[in-house]
């Protein structure tokens, strides 16, 4: 029998198991990063002298929450290019800046993204990452993924034509090279702490050629692929180019498939593209307030949820949304829903927070390792503390996380068993020194970029 390493006592939990169980006082003992009991009641069993403790009382415990879309090197771009038409802003937030950005500027970046999505409760972020001025960039945010402890899945980028982003476009041969040795070197290691997908970036960033041999490669090594899709902007894009949606052309190209994750789908979302996406299995990661925030549409959610469709969730960039914060993601995935449909019943708490745990790790693939509280599963949770002015009075703990909590209700966070938070505190790094170093790399980027900014720290 394995030694318990972690005692969680004295909890409410939300287990997210399939009859969606919440125990009203309970606890939860992990060994070696896995769960390995949960159960009512108080805890009584004989333990190690050194297995840790930690009392839940008045507490509430969730499943890790699973960010399924960022760009987290664009934490150096908050607030650049505000409130701008997405064509403006693809040229003042990231085209001026992304040619510029060095390994530092990737790894402390990265470590900032991680900071923040930790604080919000987040044990799993998916990171498209495209740009690559400099070989290496993507190992460097890897690297801040292991430094900070967070689960993360690192999405190649593939730019090798097109007019969004000209300062990183890279021959196909090399970007598909880089792809497979990041494959080759981290996927699936560590203990299933990191894994390599392939990202052609957009229908009007990537060739034809590049979303086939994309394809080709992810089916290979069995791994999955993701890409931008069915918004205003590649849906234009993809018609210029083929006569087509992007969809439709991806369809046409054998790129849809059980393996593909597709981000936004918006306004391009029909009842043929809902068939479309049903059809080949494709999921789809729904990000609420970078859509908003580039007036890129809402998204259709009930229709695909009611089409069978795999829906989770994401906050995109911070170029683009300004934060990485799944737990205002909540609850803007569930008004945006119900403002859409003037109707308030069409979606609820509970489903919300399903897209953000269990059906998040659906869509990525590892629903049977992560997204709930089971025994058997990978320890990724966080611990909430609704006693503060915003979330008391407390009658339903899904619905005060869903509408009442911020990050700042978020007390602990455990990933693969291990205490990456506790008592709002990192334990894995120095907080205040990344926040200055990632600052003053943010500055010389800006400065480099020739981006005007209102103001220095």
């Amino acid at each position: 029998m394995s030694i318990v390493d972690l005692v969680i006592e004295d909890v409410t939990i939300v287990t997210m198991d399939p009859s969606r169980k919440i125990i009203d006082r309970g606890f939860i003992t992990i060994s070696n990063g896995i769960i390995d009991s949960v159960e009512s009641g108080l805890f009584s069993k004989k333990i190690s002298s050194s297995t840790r403790i930690i009392d839940g009382s008045r507490k509430v415990l969730f499943p890790g929450l699973i960010n399924t879309h960022t760009h987290i090197f664009q934490t150096l771009l908050r607030g650049v290019g505000q409130d701008l038409p997405v064509w403006e802003w693809f040229s003042v937030a990231l085209d001026t800046a992304v040619g510029h950005l060095t390994l530092e500027d990737c790894y402390f970046g990265a470590l900032v993204g991680s900071l923040e999505a930790i604080k919000s409760g987040t044990t799993c972020v998916l990171d498209y990452n495209y740009p690559h001025p400099l070989p290496m960039m993507a190992d460097e945010t890897i690297r801040a993924f292991k430094d900070v402890g967070i689960r993360g899945i690192l999405a190649r980028g593939i730019i090798d034509t097109g007019e969004a982003h000209k300062s990183i476009i890279q021959s196909l041969d090399s970007e598909l090279e880089d792809c497979e040795r990041l494959i080759k070197k981290y996927h699936g290691r560590d203990d299933g702490m990191i894994h390599i997908w392939v990202a052609p970036y957009t229908i009007f960033s990537t060739s034809e050629e590049g979303f086939r041999r994309a394809k080709f490669l992810a089916d290979k090594y069995n791994t999955r692929l993701t890409v931008h899709a069915a918004t205003p902007s590649t849906i234009e894009a993809a018609e210029k180019l083929y006569g087509v949606g992007d969809l439709q052309h991806e369809e046409d190209i054998g790129f849809l498939g059980s393996n593909l994750l597709a981000v936004h789908c918006t306004t391009g979302i029909n009842k043929k593209s809902l068939d479309q996406l049903s059809k080949w299995g494709v999921h789809v990661s729904h990000n609420p307030v970078s859509n908003a925030y580039l007036g890129e549409g809402i998204a259709p959610v009930c229709d695909m949820l009611d089409s069978g469709i795999g829906v989770c969730l994401g906050t995109d960039g911070p170029a683009s949304n300004n934060n990485m914060d799944m737990i205002e993601t909540l609850k803007v995935t569930a008004l945006m829903q119900k403002v859409d449909a003037l109707d308030p019943s069409v979606i609820n708490a509970q489903k919300v927070l399903e897209m953000a745990t269990i059906d998040g790790a659906y869509c990525l693939g590892q629903e049977d390792c992560i997204g709930s509280i089971e025994v058997g599963k990978k320890a990724d949770m966080m611990i909430v503390d609704p006693w503060k002015p915003n979330s008391i009075a407390l009658n339903d703990p899904v619905a005060s996380l869903v509408y009442s909590c911020t990050q700042e209700n978020v007390d602990t966070v455990i990933v693969d068993g291990k205490i990456v938070m506790e008592n709002r505190i990192i334990s894995t790094i120095d907080e205040k020194s990344v926040l200055l170093e990632a600052q003053k790399s943010a500055e010389v980027l800006w400065e480099k970029a020739e981006i005007d900014f209102v103001s220095k720290l």
